[in-house]
């Protein structure tokens, strides 16, 4: 059984013990001003909301429960660069870290909704709560789960001797384990005495090092024809720079295409037209493709040079949307399913 499955079945149960579950009037409950009179603190996390209609109440009620955590991952990468560029080559190199910072309002697991109240002036009060214990069990079911899949992506690293398979088992588990951590953030609110059996016994800051020094290893050409100003060459360096790898030769991956931006000759009283065009492709060191980018279209602008420098500006935000994405997918093929 899932995490999610195990949540709606404990959601259930609960749900048949705890009183209410349905909005009434009368006196102003004692839970409204005080829900831990109703919920004990050491059986449950509680909080209280309330709004114009039952639903936009349980809203409010789950965002100030939320509101108990540290929760929401951001992620501020550092990256200092490092560049060096003679007559024959360019090179430069990155020192990448992800701190992740905990902020608060991610979405709890197990969220149960009971009593909700109406006031004279019609305003609908509602508790959220957590069973500590119940949720709990399902934190370090998923925790379990997630420490197994680390294990098995630690594992596929090492022993492949594929550099870019290595980097992607490596950036998986770097994810899986960033995810734990905030399970583990939540779960030492939720339930304290679960924290140690819960905790995994690897490192993520070891694992995020090996994955820096894999990155490293990666070095990337580029080469894009018709790119005066070195527009495109630019953007795709900060691209693949973002991922840790280092610019330069001899070459494990390399970026090559053309890019071009031609006046359609459509003017009109005060619109120029310009056409461009963006090939790009990624591919191993012996040529083998690995990743394609088109692009086709039309900007216009009050002149030409304007024409031309908006159309840049689109073709630097498709390299930066379409090709992460792509680069991303390409990464997570790599990765070997973990046995059933």
């Amino acid at each position: 059984m899932n995490f999610w499955k195990k949540g709606l079945l404990v959601a259930l149960l609960v749900a048949t013990i705890l009183p209410g579950c349905k909005t009434v009037g009368g006196g102003t409950p004692g839970w409204v001003e005080n829900p831990k009179s109703a919920y004990p603190e050491n059986r449950y996390l509680v909080a209280v909301g309330e709004g114009d209609t039952r639903r936009a109440a349980e809203n409010s009620a789950d965002a100030n429960l939320a509101r108990i955590f540290e929760s929401r991952i951001e992620s501020d990468e550092r990256i200092a660069d490092r560049a060096r560029e003679s007559e024959n080559s360019f090179e430069r190199t990155t020192d990448f870290s992800a701190d992740i910072n905990i902020l608060s309002s991610q979405t709890l697991s197990n969220i149960q909704h009971a009593e909700a109240w109406q006031d004279a002036k019609g305003r609908i009060h509602a508790v959220a709560y957590l069973d500590r214990r119940e949720t709990a069990a399902l934190y370090r079911d998923q925790l379990r789960e997630q420490t197994e899949l680390v294990d098995f992506l630690r594992v596929q690293a090492q022993e492949t001797p594929d550099l870019l398979k290595k980097y992607a088992a490596l950036r998986a588990a770097v994810r899986q384990a960033d995810e734990s951590q905030l399970l583990l953030r939540q779960l030492k609110v939720i339930h304290p005495p679960s924290v140690p059996d819960a905790t995994p016994d690897y490192s993520a800051n070891q694992l995020r090092k090996a994955l820096a020094e894999t990155a490293r290893r990666i070095r990337v050409r580029i080469t894009v024809e018709g790119d005066e100003g070195r527009r495109i060459q630019t953007v795709l360096e900060d691209l693949v720079t973002r991922y840790g790898f280092v610019v330069g030769a001899p070459d494990v991956l390399a970026i090559v295409g053309s890019v071009s931006i031609n006046d359609t000759g459509q003017h009109t009283a005060d619109l120029v037209f310009v056409r461009y065009s963006l090939s790009l492709k990624v591919q191993e060191s012996d040529g083998t493709a690995l990743i394609s980018l088109n692009e086709k279209g039309r900007e216009g602008h009050v002149s030409l040079a304007e024409a031309r420098t908006r159309s840049f500006r689109t073709l630097e935000n498709i390299i930066q949307a379409s090709g992460t994405q792509r680069l991303d997918a390409y990464f997570d093929s790599l990765i070997d399913p973990m046995p059933k």
